[in-house]
């Protein structure tokens, strides 16, 4: 437990030294405040630049398209910075040598990963609440928060855990390739392949980024909750499998010095 402690400690300053979370945190601050923006005032400003004359079809300003809006921008630009952020959480102390003096302690390989897991999925729930938070500050003076607030933390948590799945990703590859460059580059691909298999409807339904685009149709009541449950709990399976498969490796892992 000492060791987890201090390893945590030291992942926090980590993040705060290299100024990562203040980066996720104002990333995921701006998609919070310019999803509801957009969506209210975007079309009529966008038609006022346009010459006489000229129209653009725009779907009307509501709380359900404000909500389509946060969560393709969660979902694509705030993923997509977080796993720019973190991806070296793992591959750098390869990298950099680093490994060699905290495991020179005698610390737990597998305390090791925990730990890295363990800090990154707090501060990107931390980002996401406080991002969520200030999307329904916004939709709440435009619109009034007419959405049930059981809906929209649902819906929240799908996005969340596929965030922890990647973070699971970014720890495995990052394991297994020591270089921080080839584990964006497969992190990445992870994200593409599955966008590429969910043109199968047998095999959509159950793979994890589905619940990007479920997210939506849940607030829009377009699916019932349990429509959601077979990309959950594969999104679940998989973040706990690479983990453990990770923490297996790393032990097996000689280290060079």
């Amino acid at each position: 437990m000492n060791e987890l402690c201090v390893l945590l400690k030291k992942e926090v300053k980590e993040y705060i030294r290299k100024h990562k979370i203040l980066i996720i945190l104002s990333v995921f601050i701006l998609i919070g405040i310019i999803s509801p923006l957009g969506t209210k005032y975007l079309g009529a400003i966008l038609q006022q630049l346009l010459p006489s004359g000229y129209e653009i079809k725009f779907r009307s300003p509501s709380e359900i398209e404000a909500y389509f809006q946060f969560f393709k921008n969660i979902s694509q630009l705030g993923l997509i910075i977080f796993i720019f952020a973190t991806v070296g959480i793992m591959s750098d102390e390869f990298e950099k040598k680093t490994i060699i003096n905290i495991l020179s302690k005698g610390i737990n390989r597998g305390t090791v990963i925990l730990s890295k897991f363990v800090v990154t999925s707090v501060i990107f729930l931390l980002s996401y609440t406080v991002s969520i938070m200030v999307f329904r500050y916004y939709t709440g003076i435009f619109w009034g928060n007419n959405i049930r607030i059981g809906v929209v933390i649902y819906s929240s948590i799908l996005i969340y855990f596929y965030g922890v799945l990647n973070i699971s990703v970014n720890i495995f590859f990052g394991t297994i390739f020591e270089n921080k460059i080839l584990t964006l580059v497969v992190c990445f691909a992870f994200n593409i392949i599955q966008m590429f298999l969910g043109i199968f409807p047998q095999i959509a339904r159950y793979l994890p980024v589905s619940s990007l685009s479920q997210c939506v149709y849940i607030v829009e009541g377009k699916i019932d909750i349990y429509e959601t449950i077979p990309a959950l709990l594969s999104t679940l399976f998989f973040t706990a499998l690479l983990l453990i498969i990770s923490i297996y490796l790393f032990n097996r892992k000689e280290i060079d010095q």
